[in-house]
């Protein structure tokens, strides 16, 4: 996997004023922390068009940064990481917070990396018995070294038949990685299509409740008011 080269500039004093935030975004800039391996947390901010370019067809909780700090004297300093964790606002879709954090190449870390499912068209189940996909799992939390992440697991269906439930115990990937996910939980399973359209009907219709990311927006802006 190809590491991916960005550049990242600390955010100033006034950047992290109150509203700081919305004004970064709104003059085309994401705010972001990158924190770990007992390193002073480090607010800094990304350029979304140049961000969004980068990351372009790709996954990006599954990608190593290579991330491009100046220092005073305009010498880079260079820092791998990954991305932990990310925002995105509800109305706009554009990235509303970016949380990176530092990784040594020696040393194994904790990632989601997406499922991939092959031949879904070919399955027996779908194919010949007239069956539909339902999904468990959409990704599966593994350990690895970082040179080792994968863009994702593949998953091949070309056998599966209606009834047949596959679980993270059955996955199978290369001996240099671990699979954390619970080994019970269902990644995927082929059911009869009118059995979907029954659990459809019978969802009950349920207020949609406010954005998690919009609560972690507004703790962010009350975090910046207190340290004002």
């Amino acid at each position: 996997m190809e590491n991916l080269v960005l550049e990242i500039a600390k955010r100033s004093s006034e950047e992290l004023k109150n509203n700081a935030s919305r004004r970064l975004r709104k003059s085309g800039f994401i705010p972001a922390i990158l924190y770990g391996l007992k390193s002073e947390p480090l607010n800094i901010k990304v350029e979304l068009k140049g961000f969004k370019d980068l990351i372009k067809g790709k996954g990006i909780s599954s990608h190593i940064f290579n991330l491009q700090l100046k220092e005073d004297g305009g010498k880079d300093k260079k820092i791998a990481a990954l991305i932990k964790d990310f925002q995105i606002e509800p109305l706009s879709r554009e990235y509303s917070h970016l949380d990176f954090v530092r990784i040594k190449m020696e040393q194994e870390v904790t990632i989601q990396v997406p499922i991939l499912i092959l031949n879904e068209e070919k399955a027996y189940g779908i194919k010949e018995e007239g069956g539909v996909l339902q999904h468990g799992l959409r990704e599966m939390e593994i350990a690895c070294l970082p040179k080792d992440i994968p863009d994702h697991i593949e998953i091949d269906i070309t056998e599966l038949k209606i009834g047949a439930i596959l679980k993270v115990s059955d996955v199978k990937v290369e001996n240099n990685i671990k699979i954390l996910s619970d080994a019970d939980e269902m990644v995927l399973t082929i059911i009869h299509a009118t059995q979907l359209k029954e659990e459809e009907i019978a969802a009950p219709e349920t207020e949609e409740a406010e954005p998690v990311i919009i609560k972690k927006e507004r703790a962010e802006e009350e975090k910046e008011e207190k340290s004002k």
